[in-house]
């Protein structure tokens, strides 16, 4: 029995462990004292990583729909006979945010050079793609501008809207670490959170006020003529600044006109200062981001040490995905592909044209009945993609490739297994955009290849075989054509513990902080749209995640503790709950747990309640905790839901 390193992959912290293992099983986790993220620490998911690698819901067989068990050779030659009768603009890849930066290259790879299509993307992560937007629009830089190692060197650490301790514990536990040794932590959300009751400041909003209460700090420091004017656009910055409802700040915000001059005063007096907020599926819009990051580059704290502006990403590697270029309109690194010089790069490197059709995501083309989308390859995916099931079971050909059962194989004309990541090699980009080296650590436990390979073997199938003879190949070819992976390879990253990019060649050591040549104010694309309560729907309720129930629970219901947890949960709330403040119960009439309808204009759900002063009155809280129980009330309000933390209906709450 061995102890070997490795990253940990639920969320986007990056955390250092050893993994105890025996053979082709793993029977332990243990944390590394030496990782510069984690520093000895793992989360209730961390420490129970062994147990979801143990589980025997693995697939293990190449399955065809009409054949049952077959070879890997048959699957393949079915997969791509299938996807060969389609017009590319009839092709979507759906790539995993869980895959190594290889697969994700490889996938990639194999939708643009072999089967023409612009189809790649992601799943539902638009608050990241939002979060590298306004980054690269303002910095030219497409990632987390600052560090988490120098989250104890800020001054003052600012949390927009997210329960950090529960996404992502072991960035929510070195924020707690900060302020208990000086630095002031100030929460702004619209909800008592974990992070809040641990913070010197909280600054309670009403739900989807966030934008303007950051616009408000914004405003107030232009006003007091503190703030660093150099930036580009800070004219149209300043006119946009203008329009903000200062005089009426508490009437539409709920924040004190004080509290915002307080965040002012420190912000501008502090040497150094960071902002976190989450960047995934609960991620916050384009213009709440522009507005978080406009405000720091005004405060001037952006491209020193101990500051940043920090999207921090809910899944292992969300960051590298889009790194990889997993989405219609990006290649590596953020390289457009309708740049020519791009463009021509990479036809250069594989010997091809590349499509030119726009492409588009595939929750863009699931959710429209009239697109021409005909076949959907899904790699390693949350049963989420499940909402659109009468979309799926509509396709001519649906394929799934991934290491684990869930109810998104049931859609599937061909399965194809692959390795855990315990099982080959691979590299991780965490929030901060460390790329970190997964070495293989046993042989897989059934005869399964890994994604990299299985990719290389289906383009062969095409004629058009990458030749890879390692994962440490895919990284080369990543590292010459991507300039900010330039200086990236497997000897270096087997020497650290990862390196952030941009690694050139002549910087080995990586990038800790942004420092970019050029900063600009990001102007917002829409004025502001709050959502208000009415006579008839007076609560407006808001969405979230729950500590036990993380990502539709597709990996945590493989564990045993966390699951224990979640199961823990349900006997009290069987039916999901939805959080009410104590004089909203008592004005509804109702007691903790007792059932009640949450009805809102397009669609209502039951659940029981849970009485809570974490929210404040004329407010409700539901967090992603049973599927079967609010599936149909979001797929109603989806477009509301994709803006994440911000997500705000109004509702009624009828005692049943």
């Amino acid at each position: 029995m061995s102890y070997m390193p490795g990253v940990c992959t639920f969320c986007g912290t990056g955390c250092g462990h050893y993994l105890k293992v025996d053979g082709t099983s793993v029977q332990g986790v243990f944390p590394s004292r030496v990782h510069p993220v984690s520093k000895g620490r793992l989360c209730v998911r961390g420490w129970n990583i062994h147990e979801l690698l143990s589980t025997q819901e693995r697939i293990i067989r190449p399955y065809v729909k009409d054949s049952g068990q077959v070879s890997y050779k048959d699957a393949i030659a079915k997969l791509v006979s299938a996807l060969s009768l389609y017009k590319p603009e009839e092709i979507a890849f759906y790539a995993s945010p869980r895959s190594s930066n290889e697969d994700n290259f490889a996938l990639m790879k194999l939708a643009r050079l072999v089967f023409k299509t612009n189809n790649i993307s992601l799943q539902a992560e638009s608050g990241h793609r939002n979060s590298l937007d306004v980054l690269y629009n303002g910095t030219g830089f497409a990632g987390m501008l600052g560090s988490l190692e120098d989250i104890r060197k800020a001054e003052v650490l600012i949390v927009a809207g997210m329960d950090i301790t529960t996404q992502n514990p072991i960035i929510g536990s070195e924020l707690h670490y900060a302020a208990r040794s000086g630095s002031l932590l100030i929460t702004i959300d619209s909800r008592m959170t974990k992070i809040a009751k641990l913070s010197k400041k909280f600054i309670n909003c009403k739900p989807g006020t966030m934008r303007m209460v950051f616009d408000a700090i914004a405003y107030y420091i232009d006003k007091q003529q503190w703030g660093d004017t150099k930036s580009a656009h800070y004219e149209e910055y300043k006119k946009y600044l203008a329009t903000v409802p200062f005089d009426s700040i508490e009437k539409e915000t709920g924040v004190l006109p004080a509290e915002v001059a307080f965040v002012a005063e420190r912000l501008i007096k502090a040497k150094s200062a960071a902002v976190f907020f989450s960047s995934g599926i609960s991620g916050l819009s384009y213009d709440t981001v522009a507005s978080i990051y406009n405000l720091f580059a005004l405060a001037g704290k952006i491209g020193k040490e101990g500051c940043g502006v920090n999207p921090i990403a809910g899944i292992n590697n969300l960051q590298g995905s889009f790194d990889m270029g997993c989405a219609p309109d990006l290649l590596t690194g953020y390289q457009s592909i309708d740049d020519a010089t791009s463009k021509k790069k990479f036809e250069k490197k594989w010997g091809q044209e590349l499509p030119t059709f726009k492409g588009k995501t595939v929750e863009q083309l699931l959710s429209d009945s009239s697109s021409p989308l005909k076949a959907l390859v899904i790699v390693d995916h949350d049963d989420g993609i499940v909402k659109y099931a009468d979309r799926l079971k509509s396709l001519p050909f649906v394929a799934y490739i991934g290491a684990f059962t869930n109810k998104v194989v049931d859609f599937a004309h061909v399965v194809l297994p692959i390795t855990t990541y315990i099982e080959t090699d691979g590299t991780f980009t965490n929030t901060e955009r460390r790329v970190q080296l997964a070495s293989q650590k046993c042989a897989p436990a059934f005869d399964v290849m890994p994604m990299w390979k299985l990719i290389d073997a289906i383009a062969e199938a095409k004629s058009i075989p990458f030749n890879y003879k390692s994962a440490s190949d895919v990284m080369d070819e990543i590292a010459s054509l991507t300039p900010a992976y330039e200086g990236i390879s497997y000897t270096l990253l087997s020497k650290k513990h990862g390196v952030q990019w941009p690694c050139t060649k002549k910087n080995h050591d990586g990038t800790k902080y942004c420092v970019p040549e050029k900063v600009s104010f990001v102007l917002p694309h829409k004025p502001y749209a709050a959502v208000q309560a009415t006579q008839e729907y007076p609560y407006l309720l808001m969405l979230g995640k729950a500590q036990h129930y993380w990502h539709q629970n597709n990996i945590m219901h493989k564990t045993f503790i966390p699951l224990r947890e979640y199961n823990a949960t349900l006997l009290l709330y069987p039916d999901g709950y939805v959080a009410i403040a104590p004089e909203d119960a008592k004005q509804i009439g109702v007691r903790d747990r007792w059932p009640v309808k949450v009805v809102a204009e397009k669609a209502s759900m039951k659940a029981m309640v849970m009485i809570s002063d974490d929210v404040a009155p004329g407010t409700a809280y539901v967090p992603y905790f049973i599927r079967e129980g609010i599936a149909s009330f979001l797929l109603a309000y989806s477009d509301i839901v994709s803006q994440g933390e911000e997500a705000t209906i109004p509702v009624r709450i009828e005692k049943v």
